[in-house]
């Protein structure tokens, strides 16, 4: 039979799981405080809307590398995936998210421009700046450090 109770508990103990979803949380409570105050209001569907200030994802895949790396070692394929994948995602979290952020704002000017208003605009906070990118990842690499201490 199968203890499900322990089973969430080593789960939960799993630094390698904890650290990202920590680092995650972390960042995204800093995006809804900054638009709460900006909006006057709190709104939890913020916690799960992309872009802005600072980067979730650069913070979990930060967190995520640097308990791999402390636990595993620099030198283990374990870090060397996680790495890989690290940078893949700021990759395309600065770079390739940016960029469809930037055809979002374009195709809604036009919409704009030649007055359809049957179509709902696209949103256009998706990627991220290299400050966004760089906060995330300061955010998860020291999460990763704390959860490890």
């Amino acid at each position: 039979m199968i203890d499900y109770n322990n089973m969430l508990l080593d789960f939960l103990d799993n630094k390698s799981v904890l650290a990202p979803l920590i680092a995650w949380f972390i960042t995204q409570t800093i995006k809804v405080v900054i638009a709460s105050i900006k909006e006057k209001k709190f709104d939890f569907i913020l916690y799960f809307i992309p872009g802005g200030f600072p980067s979730s994802h650069s913070a979990a895949v930060t967190a995520l590398c640097t308990v791999v790396g402390i636990l595993a070692g620099i030198q283990s394929i374990s870090f060397a995936i996680t790495l890989s994948f690290a940078a893949f995602v700021l990759y395309d979290a600065s770079v390739l998210r940016r960029a469809a952020q930037k055809q979002a704002q374009s195709l809604n000017d036009l919409m704009e421009f030649i007055n359809i208003k049957e179509m709902e605009p696209l949103r256009e906070v998706l990627g991220h700046s290299w400050l966004e990118v760089l906060a995330g990842s300061i955010i998860g690499i020291a999460t990763g450090i704390l959860i490890m201490l």
